[in-house]
């Protein structure tokens, strides 16, 4: 205790010097901890997002990649092949959604669009309800105005179609995190794709997306109403084996098959490099403070050589005065490493109010890692300055000024 003690007044002998480096370990230890939960955070929230959607298998080109996937590749007429899919001479699929892709700048930065017809919207939001508005093409009018236009191979002239119907069917739902970030609410317009779209409903947080529109409305925007879509969603019977149907749909389509459960880990995956310059800015913070914390245990063993020497002279053993210098180091790292939990907090405070969209996850195995650092890093940092001083010859010691 009296170690302790003595460690404690030789870092307070210098309160600025002390209250600078424990300030610095804190701000390195919260960016380390929100840029953590930063990246991980914001993926766990996409990935939870994309499970919300009442399916099992997603079906995309070949070359494309769950993630990153955008633009259209798939006709309709794969929609038949792939309900007609059995395994054990069952039939497997229950339900198939087309989804288009594109992208939207709302809450001022860019979103992707989901396009899905009026029909599917139960199975696509998973339960999700409306807390404000309706849902858009109401009633499916837009649909029908197209389907009385094709001909017997669902194709039409695009220029037949109604402007004022086509206007009526530019509509969007968006989530309410996106609502509350643009300050949006149904009836207020925005610009989409060259377009005015109204925003007419407000859905509950957590479903795949952000932002939905009307499948048939798109594809009439985008591709002149050519029954394309960017991947589709497939429902599965109960009991059917999620693994064997997705080989097979992979072998009949020629395309891409992912099991949703393992989106996840496709998501990871993905962002590999993202996660590893992650981690590589955190060493560096890391190493920083580490240097930095050494540095300020040598400036005090430097200053204290007289003291240590007549420490040494009254009987003080080498591991005391070791322990000594450790104590001092760990002193400002777990101090600097407790800031840094509260900053973190501050961080994440002020990061919901200015960026809504981010999610910064604040997980116990963040603090744990902080902790861990903490007091690896400061025994680290006290090494040679403790080494050096315990080696001090009291002689000497005694004759420094």
């Amino acid at each position: 205790m009296r170690t302790r003690s003595l460690a404690l007044a030789n870092v307070l002998h210098r309160p600025l010097r002390a209250g600078v480096a424990v300030l610095f370990v804190g701000v390195l230890t919260a960016q380390m901890i929100t840029a953590l939960a930063l990246s991980h955070g914001t993926l766990n929230e996409v990935a939870e997002r994309f499970q919300s959607v009442d399916a099992e298998l997603v079906v995309l080109p070949r070359q494309e990649n769950v993630i990153f996937t955008a633009g259209a590749a798939f006709s309709d007429k794969y929609i038949p092949l792939i309900r007609s899919v059995e395994v054990g001479a069952r039939p497997a699929v229950d339900h198939v959604i087309p989804v288009l892709f594109d992208v939207a700048k709302l809450g001022g930065q860019q979103q992707r669009l989901f396009a899905v017809s009026r029909r599917d919207i139960p199975a696509f939001l998973g339960g999700r309800k409306l807390v404000e508005g309706r849902w858009f093409d109401d009633q499916g009018r837009f649909e029908q105005h197209v389907a009385s236009l094709s001909e017997s191979a669902g194709r039409y002239d695009p220029d037949r179609v109604d402007p004022a119907e086509l206007a009526r069917a530019c509509e969007l739902v968006i989530d309410t995190r996106l609502a509350r970030v643009g300050g949006y609410k149904p009836r207020d317009e925005v610009d989409v794709l060259g377009r005015r779209f109204t925003i007419v409903g407000i859905v509950e947080a957590g479903v795949a997306g952000r932002v939905f529109c009307s499948l048939a409305a798109l594809r009439h925007i985008k591709m002149g109403g050519a029954d394309w879509s960017s991947t589709y969603f497939v429902k599965l019977h109960d009991s059917v084996s999620a693994e064997q149907t997705a080989d097979v749909l992979a072998a009949r389509l020629g395309a891409r098959v992912e099991l949703k459960s393992d989106y996840s880990k496709l998501l990871r995956e993905g962002f590999a490099q993202v996660f590893a310059y992650m981690m590589g800015i955190s060493g560096l913070l890391i190493f920083g403070w580490v240097v930095f914390v050494f540095l300020i245990i040598y400036t005090m063993v430097l200053e204290r050589t007289r003291e240590i020497g007549i420490l040494k002279a009254l009987g003080a053993t080498r591991f005391f005065i070791l322990r000594q210098t450790a104590y001092e180091a760990l002193i400002i790292a777990g101090s600097g490493t407790v800031l840094g939990m509260a900053l973190s907090f501050a961080v994440r405070w002020a990061a919901d109010r200015l960026f809504p969209l981010l999610t910064i996850d604040l997980e116990p195995r963040w603090f744990a890692l902080a902790l861990g650092i903490g007091l690896v890093g400061g025994v680290l940092s006290a090494a040679y300055p403790g080494w050096r001083a315990a080696r001090c010859d009291p002689a000497h010691a005694l004759s420094y000024e």
